[in-house]
């Protein structure tokens, strides 16, 4: 299946990224992958740690934003499109039963020229940053988790609710705003999603949990933080299989929902302490 719905949908929604981006003063390059060419924004001083941003499904880059000046204060930082999500990477969607986004990970890095960095996943972003962690271990200076997914299975109820969200609208419409709780998103974003939700074929499947064995090798510096509210996993449970399995990880939970609007502030605390 193609992850767009029509070329048309296709340029939409990349001409309405694209338009955002022009906005910001951020470099943006692609490195060729045997995944098919990724697209990246970079910011910061090369002088500096670097960190590596992914976003969650139905998103792009545009989604950290928000974030990046604060981070690139401090940091050298790369924010990184997801093949087959909609941003400007290969519209080739991975395999999630197997090692393949980890696989293109460890490619974009060499790319980069990054040996090592701080990886931060939000959502789908986040199963595929623990899955990295998992995989090679040696590149990942820290590991900061924000709602994500992989820890635990996502509630059934979730899963059951986004069956047909690329063809209902309704549905789509509930999904988002069970997303988003309470959030203060601003109208454009909003614009955004709608758009998004209009012309892409998102993930439905469940993606996988890592196993045990796999989150023993997460002995890096390690933050989680997830909204107590959030509709697509049961965050308490979430929480206290990360503990047990890896209990240097520090666990921040909050009152809010899936989407988490800024976590720059805590994320500079937590590396400032860790690395």
């Amino acid at each position: 299946m193609n992850v767009f719905k029509s070329k048309e949908g296709q340029d939409r929604i990349r001409g309405y990224y694209n338009n955002i981006l022009s906005f910001f003063p951020v470099k943006q390059r692609y490195v060729d992958t045997s995944f098919g060419k990724t697209f990246a924004l970079e910011a910061g001083s090369e002088k500096n740690t670097a960190i590596v941003l992914l976003h969650g499904s139905c998103s792009n880059s545009a989604a950290w934003l928000g974030d990046l000046a604060a981070l690139t204060a401090q940091y050298h930082v790369f924010a990184i499109d997801i093949p087959g999500e909609p941003g400007n990477s290969e519209d080739n969607r991975l395999n999630i039963h197997s090692n393949d986004y980890s696989y293109w990970l460890d490619e974009v890095l060499d790319k980069l020229k990054t040996e090592k960095a701080v990886v931060i996943g939000n959502s789908m972003g986040g199963w595929l940053a623990l899955h990295f962690a998992a995989t090679y271990p040696g590149r990942v200076a820290a590991l900061v988790l924000l709602a994500p997914s992989g820890i635990i299975p996502p509630e059934q109820s979730f899963i059951n609710r986004t069956a047909d969200i690329a063809s209902n609208s309704e549905s789509a419409k509930a999904v988002t705003d069970a997303v988003l709780g309470d959030a203060s998103i601003p109208k454009e974003v909003l614009e955004f999603m709608k758009l998004v939700m209009e012309n892409f074929n998102p993930i439905t499947d469940a993606l996988p949990a890592l196993t045990d064995e796999q989150m023993r090798l997460l002995t890096m510096p390690v933050l989680f933080i997830a909204g107590t509210n959030d509709v697509t996993m049961n965050v308490a449970k979430a929480a206290h299989r990360l503990s047990s399995l890896v209990p240097h990880a520090v666990i921040n939970l909050t009152e809010g929902a899936h989407v988490i609007t800024s976590a720059a502030d805590q994320i500079i605390s937590f590396l400032s302490e860790k690395l």
